[in-house]
């Protein structure tokens, strides 16, 4: 599957975008979204009526905004940020924005599929809780290429890591699976399966050994959650190794009582996070 790189990019005004004090930067602005529009690679950027992003509030402080695009390389993306007058624009950042308050993630999207705010937001809280890696990372870094599909049980790619999974679990009509690919190799599942009709349980996970120590697991986690988040669920379930439990408090869950006999150890901890209706920190 052809896959596009999603970027965003968030800074902190030093005044509010129609201050004099920020003429410059508004002024700039269609000349330099006009330029990433040429630029060869250049997919899709977020906007407005008004033509940018500067007047869509995503966080709480107006003075933050946001720049929300999609490329379909690394290097196309590359080539228009520290080329031309994208570059020219950049090295003025300190005149406009507030030091040390910018923050980055990039990431991999199917081609055709756009990212949304929400999706922009859970990948920073991904780097802020378990740093850089292939599920989110910066323009610094060189990572492989992962990229996560939620997919059918005939997929083939479950298929051929079915034998890692719960057969029960996979055979039951209310579960979703997430499958993660690195650099276009199937490394890693995940499932869930409803219980009833707010309640989901997270039942298996496998990661290849190939693809452990880059957080896949995690980013397995995360895109299982969202998926629970939007089928309406308001409480995830699960059991785990008790060497895992740092990890998953990391994002929000915590010990409860036991609701089934345990599958793993009888040492297995039992979980639970509760869902917001917007997605939320992980922790």
């Amino acid at each position: 599957m052809k896959r596009h790189l999603a970027q965003l990019n968030i800074a902190t005004l030093r005044h509010p975008i129609d201050d004099p004090r920020i003429a410059d930067f508004a002024d700039a602005l269609p000349v330099v979204n006009g330029a990433g529009e040429e630029s060869a690679g250049y997919v899709w950027r977020l906007q407005s009526d008004g033509g940018d992003a500067t007047d869509i509030q995503v966080f709480d402080d107006p003075l933050i905004i946001v720049n929300l695009t999609v490329w379909e390389s690394l290097e196309a993306l590359k080539a228009f940020a520290y080329r031309g007058v994208h570059r020219d624009f950049f090295r003025r950042r300190a005149e406009w924005f507030v030091e040390g308050a910018s923050r980055t993630a990039l990431w991999w999207v199917p081609a055709g599929v756009l990212p949304t705010t929400d999706d922009a937001k859970r990948r920073l809280d991904f780097i802020d809780v378990f740093g850089p890696s292939p599920y989110a990372f910066t323009m610094g870094q060189n990572q492989p290429a992962l990229a996560m599909d939620r997919v059918g049980i005939d997929d083939a790619r479950v298929q051929e890591l079915r034998e890692h999974l719960d057969d029960e679990l996979l055979a039951d009509d209310s579960r979703r699976v997430v499958v993660a690919e690195l650099d276009d190799v199937p490394v890693a599942c995940g499932a869930y399966r409803a219980l009833d009709g707010t309640t989901a349980e997270i039942r298996r996970m496998y990661v290849a050994q190939s693809a452990r120590g880059l957080r896949v697991g995690a980013a397995i986690v995360a895109e299982l959650e969202t998926a629970a988040r939007a089928d309406g669920m308001q409480r995830l379930l699960l059991e785990t190794w008790p060497r895992q439990l740092d990890a998953l408090e990391q994002f929000g869950f915590r010990h409860c009582p036991r609701w089934a006999e345990p599958t793993l150890s009888p040492d297995s901890a039992f979980l639970e996070k509760t869902l917001t209706a917007e997605p939320s920190r992980l922790a």
